[in-house]
């Protein structure tokens, strides 16, 4: 079937965060973010492709693949595809599937005796958000919770960032994070706030078997409000005159820490 204009122009309305909640949907584009998001679990809303990609067997593969999971496979000329793309390049293939919201509830372990976690307050770069994901899903985080004032978790290049891991892993998107916090410590986690200005070196400290590690802003780092549900504020020295470090690799810097120092 070829694609209607009606549902080019809802493909391009999903570029804005405002269509995507009201949708309930986001948009995976490119041979391996889609065949990922086939093999997960998240139900797909239609699936997208061009005659000219279809010329490559992996694309063939996929429309096979979404064909048993819905009827709503269709074409695209080329040119409506690179319009409804996010890429300088479009591959050809695109996906929607639903959003899925995981109750908080289900991430935050009780009872189990290791448990780590990663919280989110106010990071603002959809590169960072991704890059923290893939971190995450690399040294089996169970779970990353996204404060409010974060970037928007189904932004196209926050998924495409993510290289597949958001199909991998937990990710509670829009979270109250006091709330989130709060319930976490009265389940027994420890709250390590990465912070610059951390009272302890991470490579200095055991962690806890329940912890919950919470990286802060680009530019400010930690709210005050955050630090006060902090159980340690854990710093990464510096052994160079850089002024900061990047917050996706300080993620990864202190989830191998974490696993490597656990108590």
């Amino acid at each position: 079937m070829t694609a209607t204009k009606a549902q080019i122009k809802h493909l391009r309305d999903l570029h804005r965060r405002k269509e995507r909640e009201e949708a309930g949907t986001f948009l995976v584009e490119g041979v391996r973010l889609v065949r990922d998001a086939l093999a997960s679990s998240s139900p797909m809303e239609g699936f997208y492709y061009t005659e000219a990609a279809a010329a490559d067997p992996a694309v063939v593969e996929l429309v096979t693949l979404a064909q048993k999971r819905t009827p709503d496979v269709y074409r695209l000329s080329a040119r409506d595809m690179d319009a409804v793309s996010d890429t300088t390049t479009a591959q050809g293939v695109l996906a929607e599937f639903r959003q899925h919201h995981p109750a908080i509830d289900s991430v935050l372990r009780a009872g189990e005796e290791e448990s780590v976690l990663v919280a989110l307050d106010g990071v603002a770069d959809p590169g960072n958000l991704g890059s923290i994901i893939r971190s995450a899903d690399w040294f089996g985080v169970q779970g990353v919770f996204v404060g409010h004032q974060s970037v928007d978790l189904y932004n196209p290049k926050v998924v495409r960032s993510t290289m597949g891991s958001i199909f991998h892993l937990p990710v509670v998107p829009d979270v109250d994070l006091l709330a989130v916090l709060s319930r976490a410590r009265a389940m027994g986690y420890t709250v390590y706030g990465a912070d610059a200005a951390g009272e302890m070196h991470f490579d200095r400290m055991s962690f806890a078997r329940k912890s919950v590690l919470v990286l802060g802003n680009e530019a400010w780092g930690l709210s005050d409000a955050v630090k006060g549900l902090t159980d340690v504020r854990v710093a990464i020295r510096r052994y160079g005159a850089a002024e900061s470090l990047n917050v996706g690799v300080a993620c990864g810097i202190l989830l191998s820490g974490l696993h490597r120092l656990i108590e």
